[in-house]
């Protein structure tokens, strides 16, 4: 098992099954907006990099829409942010493992609704950080929140890990030259995430308990 000092989850599709209040939300705006509503599926290959781009693919190329979509999809999150959203198995048990170790959150999502939502679902204690798109920090892919918080936190690379069901997991992790664990059971199927390069793959969060140890 590989000895570590710092794990980085990714929240939506890897600590939080958040699909059906994104899409909830989604096809709100896109009533109100007079579109066509999307199915779920669809809306799952449009999550992961950031609110804007969710809507401007939702949207179909009508960027004329899309300062009204942010404004009525952020007000309808902030009313439904937890409906059926939910942790997915073996997450409590996993965090709770991994307890002495540094742990962080880096998303896409901002702030807003990422803090709200890890403390309705009783897992903000577990995290030293949680950066999102409202830090002032480029978006994953880029590696700038990995580098902060293993700088802050005065950690080496090699005993630093990320763990996330995107390919920008993977991506911003290689460029951060930390070792990266893909989730299959999140928003992106097994054969693209294979093909960004994960270091590991795991079917269950649970199975990190045989990959890491905690230094």
């Amino acid at each position: 098992m590989k000895p570590i000092r710092l794990i980085i989850f990714d929240l939506d599709g890897t600590l939080v099954d958040t699909l059906e209040d994104i899409a909830h939300s989604v096809n709100f705006t896109l009533g109100r907006l007079g579109r066509p509503l999307l199915h779920l599926d669809t809306v799952r290959q449009y999550v992961g990099d950031g609110l804007e781009k969710l809507l401007s693919r939702a949207l179909d190329g009508h960027t004329e829409l899309l300062a009204d979509a942010e404004t009525i999809y952020t007000e309808h999150q902030r009313r439904y942010l937890v409906v059926n959203s939910r942790l997915y198995p073996g997450v409590v048990e996993t965090l709770d493992h991994f307890r002495s170790l540094s742990m962080a959150v880096v998303t896409n999502k901002t702030l807003e609704f990422s803090e709200p939502l890890l403390d309705k679902l009783g897992i903000r204690h577990y995290f030293r950080t949680i950066i999102g798109a409202d830090s002032g920090l480029p978006l994953k892919p880029a590696p700038d929140a990995f580098l902060t918080i293993i700088r802050g936190l005065a950690v080496q690379k090699e005993r630093a890990v990320v763990v996330g069901d995107g390919t920008t997991d993977i991506l911003a992790g290689r460029a951060a030259g930390i070792t990266t664990c893909s989730v299959t059971y999140g928003f992106r199927s097994e054969t693209e995430l294979r093909l960004a390069g994960p270091d590991h793959v795991i079917h269950e969060l649970s199975e990190m308990r045989q990959l890491f140890r905690a230094e």
